[in-house]
């Protein structure tokens, strides 16, 4: 799902990402080349490890990262998507490098968590934390910038000053078969939803606090959905500045909430993005957050705070939270299939998510 810094400060603001420029004014494309086959497209949140605890260096989970990675490209190399977007990579740059070196994909990436850095030196020690897009050879792939979501602070893949969480969206432009895609690879902030499960924990909280404390946690909780509400929001417009007309483009990866809490309404009003693994599968729950099954989740320790103790509830369940979204001129009927992928093999998984993989038409 994501972490939280547990040290805040007020900064001087944040920096935004690219607006339209040249790169960006492409013009109207009244029409594609014809289909040249089919794309595969995978999202994974390939789950840091990390508590999000500390200064100097963050905490971390028993995770044993090596053999999760190893898993991760056996799984990749049997799927063999054209394009992968991943969350919670760490550390950049040598994580994403080393995933495209050894899969032969090109690679772009963005630092959205350092603390306090200058490039490999810095604090926490461990953290160097951000989002890849991944595009399979020969295809291409060309960074065109970032937006930040949420956040204050400065973060570059070789500076960073900030002392709380920072959300944003990375843009790359590929090209496959000769025919240009944008992919904006998002992860937002981490933190209860509105849903029915949430209403039925604070009714469960209300037996076991004092009324002030259940409003405590109540107050908290939409505190998170207000954050992600402004992260879509910032989400949103830049698309609207970035994608040019008539574009075809995918909004994919970890966005920390469901469809049924009403918080994704802005993205999918009006059909402007479809929700692929829902086009193809209208009656699957196709959870990717999966604490039941999935050996990586780890509950929190130590719980005594009303809001961590909601947190904790609400995190126990599972959910699908982690989305490919395709643009409204990319037809219905070119979405081929979607499916959950990175379920657990012989009780190991890569990752505390599982991973969306998406068929389009191409």
């Amino acid at each position: 799902m994501g972490g939280l810094f547990m040290v805040t400060i007020f900064f001087l603001g944040s920096i935004s990402g690219p607006s339209r420029s040249s790169k960006f004014e492409e013009g109207p494309i009244s029409t594609l080349p014809p289909s040249s086959g089919e794309i595969r497209i995978l999202t994974i949140n390939v789950w840091s490890g990390l508590t999000y605890k500390g200064f100097f260096k963050m905490g971390e989970h028993q995770h044993d990262p090596e053999k999760r990675y190893q898993l991760l490209v056996s799984e990749i190399r049997k799927i063999s998507p054209d394009i992968i977007a991943i969350q919670e990579a760490n550390l950049l740059p040598y994580y994403a490098k080393r995933l495209a070196k050894e899969m032969d994909y090109e690679v772009i990436y963005r630092v959205a968590l350092g603390g306090i850095r200058f490039g490999s030196f810095g604090i926490p020690t461990n953290m160097q934390e951000g989002q890849a897009i991944l595009v399979k050879k020969p295809w291409t792939i060309e960074d065109l910038g970032k937006k930040r979501l949420g956040g204050r602070g400065i973060v570059t893949n070789w500076f960073c000053l900030h002392f709380g969480e920072i959300t944003q969206s990375l843009l790359g432009r590929a090209i496959i078969h000769g025919r240009p895609l944008y992919v904006y690879n998002v992860h937002l902030h981490e933190g209860p939803f509105k849903g029915t499960l949430l209403e039925a924990m604070l009714k469960r909280l209300a037996r076991e606090m004092m009324k002030e404390k259940v409003e405590e946690a109540k107050k908290a909780a939409e505190k998170d959905m207000e954050r992600r509400r402004v992260e879509i929001t910032n989400l949103i417009k830049f698309a609207e500045e970035t994608l040019p007309l008539g574009m075809p483009a995918i909004i994919l990866g970890d966005f920390n909430t469901t469809v049924e809490s009403g918080e994704l309404d802005p993205l999918l009003a009006g059909g402007k993005w479809m929700d692929s693994f829902r086009a193809k599968n209208l009656h699957e729950e196709g959870a990717t957050w999966d604490p039941q099954h999935n050996p990586n989740y780890r509950p929190a320790e130590k719980v005594k705070d009303p809001y961590g103790t909601l947190h904790a509830y609400h995190g126990s369940h599972p959910y699908r939270i982690d989305f490919i979204l395709v643009s409204s001129n990319i037809p219905r009927d070119h979405i081929l299939e979607s499916r959950v992928v990175f379920t657990p093999v012989d009780g190991l998984s890569p990752s505390d998510h599982y991973g969306v993989l998406t068929t389009l038409k191409w």
